[in-house]
């Protein structure tokens, strides 16, 4: 019997990566935050963590309909690198 391993897909770009490859996310409050338990969320490849503020806040809009800031890629690497600490 085979290991299973876990595919998510980037809501950026739409590729299908292993989940442990991807950053992880969750809307609390209308705020986004790291999200390292089960549960809803969404997630973002590397590639797509660094593309363009106009770009990344279009697909979270389409994504996140509560989400009340405004997005950009330094907010994102800050999120996920101050809940890692």
């Amino acid at each position: 019997m085979r290991n299973h391993t876990p595919i998510r897909m980037c809501i950026v770009c739409k590729e299908r990566f292993e989940q442990r490859s991807l950053f992880r996310f969750k809307i609390i409050s209308g705020k986004i935050e790291p999200h390292f338990k089960c549960g809803r969320s969404f997630y973002l490849c590397s590639i797509c963590i660094l593309k363009e503020d106009k770009i990344l806040q279009k697909a979270f809009s389409k994504m996140c309909k509560n989400l009340t800031m405004k997005i950009t890629q330094q907010d994102l690497k800050e999120i996920f690198l101050d809940g890692k600490s």
